[in-house]
């Protein structure tokens, strides 16, 4: 359980790549109106785990990350493609780690990472307790560290290999039922994401089409269909109303 281990890590030793030594300290427990606000901006229930979570600490007062926190750090943006975001982590330069809240859902996960240069979402975790682990396993700037890998290698895999993108023809024709409906939905040129089943490596470069890629998801289900953005008129276009 998060309760667990997160009661399990408080006073670890850190060691980051330098040799510089701090040891991990806790945060103080959620207070009872900050857990009733922050189940008010939800949109289902706060899963025990997490309840139970922030009953030991709300986050990492010196982690190893910028910050690291259970109740939500917000600014994340991208709704088109998280309608409900939960940031719980921030690398100090815009990026997050976030969770893909869904409706009605009792427990949390996967941990994505959602990094802008690249403009990139890549899978970070399967839940929140193996993010932690992961974390202060080892220093996060040490290159045996799976945040590193993320951090590091795999957004710029995915920025540059879209090999895991499926055609809109290719999902019209998937014998797979969610597919074919969302491909219902799309223009001819659109590409999908498809993350229900994610894994180590696995994401999609959000901005593949430039900052104003259009970001269309299939309800709460984890697709994505990405298409490039209407062309701007030209100068002579906009001046003469062609």
């Amino acid at each position: 359980m998060l309760a667990d281990t997160l009661k399990a890590i408080a006073g670890q030793r850190l060691v980051d790549t330098d040799g510089d030594v701090t040891h991990l300290e806790l945060l103080p427990p959620a207070t009872g109106q900050q857990i009733r606000e922050l189940e008010a901006r939800l949109p289902g229930p706060l899963p025990d785990e997490i309840h139970a979570a922030l009953a030991v600490t709300t986050g990492f007062a010196n982690g190893p990350l910028e910050s690291f926190s259970l109740l939500d750090l917000e600014g994340f943006g991208l709704d088109e493609a998280f309608p409900h975001p939960y940031s719980i982590a921030h690398d100090g330069f815009g990026n997050y780690w976030i969770l893909d809240v869904l409706p009605g859902a009792t427990e949390w996960g996967p941990v994505f990472y959602a990094c802008h240069d690249p403009a990139v979402i890549a899978y970070q975790a399967p839940s929140i307790e193996q993010f932690v682990k992961d974390v202060v396993a080892m220093a996060p700037d040490d290159t045996r560290s799976p945040i590193n890998h993320v951090h590091e290698t795999v957004v710029h895999t995915l920025w540059r290999d879209h090999a895991a993108l499926i055609t809109q023809a290719a999902v019209a024709a998937s014998s797979d039922l969610t597919l074919r409906e969302f491909a219902e939905c799309l223009t001819p040129d659109a590409v999908i994401a498809d993350l229900r089943d994610a894994r180590p490596g696995s994401g999609f470069a959000w901005g593949m089409f430039g900052p104003r890629t259009d970001i269309q998801r299939f309800g709460t289900h984890r697709l994505w269909a990405l298409t490039r953005p209407p062309a701007k008129p030209g100068f002579f276009s906009r001046l003469f109303g062609r």
